[in-house]
């Protein structure tokens, strides 16, 4: 009889059971060969055998049929899964992976040749045991789950599934379910089991949210292996008052801007980012937050202070208060709004692998994040750093991208080596927005190589085919109306190939074609930037001489025109020698500045569209008035602008801009000008210009 559970639990797996220390150890005595096992069943007229693996040493372990690894005996008297227990079900994989009839050659003496399979492949290839295709959990049945958890258990499931919930679900080989309205990961790594399941919640909570995950399934249709299912939300009330006094506070910021704001201004808003918080409503508090202390960089004369950057908080944060009024059900609340439970935590510890490092330049200040995802949790976190860049008058070359990396996060650790290493972490805090606070003090925080082993990496960030990533992305509202986490959109996508690398000198960027195991295609772009040249030349070099070599994308992804999308922040290529080497698109790999020739493409500007000249005009004089004020704007501007929206088809984005140009033109012959409409009107451009980012 073969055990399909213990054959479906990979290294991470059992890890997660014990701790990786003991995996490891279990790992390495097998594979040292010092100590010799047999594996046998127990001998009864029952249908279902007991699986014995006897070790040399003495040590015998008994897993009970129909019963869990964690219900093994093990003569050792260890309490809990022993180091035994772990190297048995590793001996069972490999001894299963050598017995199938494939894996043995006949030589030419008419005998056989036993051929060695490491156990780490035993997960790929074993199609007649643990199949590897996608499962549905929906399939398990209510009365599995009463057999495996107590009758009071999932009757209180039930009554909780039954008030709603918000989960976004990933079919696979181990199957995700990612509760929205509570912080809560539910994964099924052995197919057909609710007992193996687990979830990043406390263990008495365990039985409810598998209960919860597996109905979940069961509402997502069957042809579609992604999806965002949203049961029984009932409608939230609307907190009319904060909402009220948000868009007063806003509307005095645009009447008045950030030079000209009253004293008492930050203080009002801090307090109503508090209420906001306490009343559920976490996102439009983060953004207040954001708010905030840009008002402070700028009274500070810090140069992180950006004009742009506020116009996009106040244009996001009208969009959310117009979605939370409304509530027309399009747009599921908790998306909109956050939970209660979206605030900082603590982290324990644990191992996180690097997916790459990002970098958002600005005009005044660099954002570089490295993005990691917990190997226990599936929990996807970022560490930021913000870099204020010198004035150019003063020093008019800024560092270049890979100079910022090195910056120190610990002795010995920079900021982008780690993206690219495995991080074991002592301690932490992870906040609302998915950043990672790390410890202070050298000795919580350790880096170490990694082999870019990401079969091992966890869904959703995982994606195997692009269809995966389509059908999400295709029922998820637009980014402005969804968390704002800093990994919201990080992916990490399995190609078999890219192809098609060009730089395209219209738009100074990079651009190839992926393709998965499906042979459906989405597209690589990244844009060109003097800071990071050594990483653009190196990945140039990389898609254009490897490109049939790439294994797996790490980057940004969007749905654009019916068409994937993904800015890389790493790709990860494999040499013959089956050894991999990623290439950080940023900072490259060796990090060898390249030929002058680079800094001549520097100097080029883009060209832009009617269109999205147009758009970063209107963001400019948006960010004029959030700066100084409605009393200096210019209409002759605005009336410029005005005419330029009527010539390029903006019907609805025409009008608005048509009546602030009107509303400035009356200040000039009105003695008490009331710049009230004026205000209003520049808050909802500012929406209007976020939402066409």
């Amino acid at each position: 009889m073969t055990r399909v559970d213990l054959l479906s639990l990979s290294s991470d797996d059992l890890a997660s059971l014990t701790n990786r220390g003991t995996v490891k150890r279990a790992q390495r005595e097998l594979d040292e060969g010092q100590l010799s096992y047999e594996i046998s069943e127990t001998e009864d007229n029952s249908a279902a055998h007991d699986l014995i693996v006897t070790w040399s040493d003495g040590t015998v372990c008994q897993f009970v049929s129909g019963q869990t690894i964690h219900e093994a005996n093990c003569s050792s008297g260890s309490i809990g899964i022993s180091r035994h227990v772990i190297r048995s079900v590793l001996a069972y994989q490999r001894h299963v992976a050598n017995a199938a009839p494939s894996d043995k050659e006949e030589t030419g003496n008419g005998e056989t040749d036993e051929v060695d399979i490491d156990v780490t492949t035993v997960h790929e290839d074993q199609n007649t045991t643990a199949s590897s295709s996608a499962w549905d959990p929906g399939q398990i049945s209510d009365e599995d789950l009463i057999q495996h958890f107590r009758k009071a258990t999932i009757t209180r499931a039930r009554k909780v599934f039954n008030d709603g919930v918000l989960v976004e679900l990933t079919r696979g080989e181990k199957p995700t379910a990612r509760f929205l309205h509570e912080s809560c990961t539910v994964r099924f790594p052995v197919p057909g089991d609710a007992r193996y399941a687990r979830a990043d919640c406390a263990a008495a909570m365990l039985p409810q949210w598998t209960a919860m995950a597996v109905w979940a399934f069961r509402e997502l249709d069957p042809k579609r292996n992604t999806g965002l299912i949203s049961l029984g939300q009932n409608e939230l009330p609307v907190p009319n008052e904060e909402l009220a006094r948000l868009d007063e506070l806003i509307t005095e910021l645009c009447s008045d801007g950030m030079s000209g704001c009253s004293a008492t201004w930050p203080q009002r808003l801090s307090r109503l980012e508090k209420q906001l918080r306490g009343g559920g409503l976490v996102w439009p508090a983060e953004l207040v937050l954001q708010l905030i202390h840009q008002h402070e960089c700028y009274t500070q004369k810090d140069a992180r202070f950006s004009p742009l950057e506020t116009v996009r908080l106040v244009g996001e944060l009208i969009a959310r208060s117009r979605s939370i009024r409304s509530q027309n059900g399009s747009v599921p609340q908790p998306l909109v709004r956050g939970n209660k439970s979206d605030r900082r935590t603590d982290i324990k510890g644990g191992r996180f692998v690097g997916l790459g490092l990002g970098v958002r330049p600005g005009r005044s200040q660099t954002k570089m994040l490295a993005y990691f995802q917990d190997v226990d949790t599936g929990t996807v976190v970022a560490v930021q750093r913000v870099f204020a860049d010198p004035d150019p008058k003063s020093q008019p070359t800024a560092k270049s991208f890979e100079e910022l990396a090195a910056h120190s996060l610990s002795r010995g650790v920079s900021l982008g080596g780690a993206a690219m290493s495995q991080m074991m972490l002592g301690s932490g805090k992870r906040t609302a927005t998915d950043e990672l606070i790390l410890p202070r003090g050298s000795g919580k925080l350790t880096i170490n190589p990694q082999t870019f082993q990401w079969e091992q990496l966890q869904p959703p960030l995982a994606i195997d085919h692009f269809q995966q990533a389509r059908e999400r992305f295709e029922r998820l509202p637009p980014d402005w109306l969804r968390p704002l986490r800093h990994t919201e959109n990080l992916h990490v996508l399995k190609v078999t190939r890219i192809s098609d690398s060009d730089f395209d000198v219209v738009h100074q960027q990079l651009t190839a074609t992926m393709h998965d195991a499906n042979s459906a295609t989405a597209r690589i772009i990244f844009p060109y930037h003097h800071r990071g040249d050594a990483g653009f030349t190196e990945l140039s070099n990389m898609l254009a001489t490897r490109g049939s070599d790439a294994r797996f994308v790490s980057g940004h992804v969007r749905w654009v025109h019916q068409q994937l999308e993904i800015e890389p922040i790493s790709i990860v290529f494999e040499s013959s020698d089956q050894s991999r080497q990623a290439v950080s698109t940023w900072l490259g790999g060796s990090g060898e500045l390249q030929t002058e020739a680079s800094s001549e493409d520097s100097e080029l500007a883009s060209p832009q569209s009617p269109i999205k000249e147009f758009l970063t005009t209107l963001n400019i004089h948006l960010s004029e008035i959030l700066l100084t004020g409605l009393n200096q704007a210019a209409s002759g501007d605005w009336q410029t602008l005005s005419e330029a929206a009527q010539r390029l088809g903006f019907v609805r984005l025409h009008q608005p801009i048509e009546r602030l140009s009107d509303e400035l033109c009356k200040r000039m012959n009105q003695v008490r000008w009331n710049p009230s409409v004026a205000a209003r009107t520049t808050a909802q451009l500012c929406m209007f210009s976020r939402l066409l980012e």
